[in-house]
């Protein structure tokens, strides 16, 4: 998990702070979560955040 929880934390520094702040990039249990939010849960590793990071990697974005 951690290649990916890098990956997507390298992924993140480089998206434009509106893009973060707005865009919803996965739906957890009918929940969006913009870029902000999931790097919250991941960068806690919270259990959400282990999920966020599968659903990234199922749909091809990680």
């Amino acid at each position: 998990m951690d290649d990916k929880k890098s990956k997507f934390m390298r992924m993140y520094a480089n998206i434009p702070e509106k893009i973060r702040k707005e865009d919803v990039i996965v739906v957890i249990d009918d929940e969006p979560y913009t870029w902000n939010a999931a790097m919250i849960e991941v960068k806690n590793n919270s259990e959400l955040g282990e999920k966020i990071i599968k659903m990234l990697q199922k749909t091809g974005i990680l």
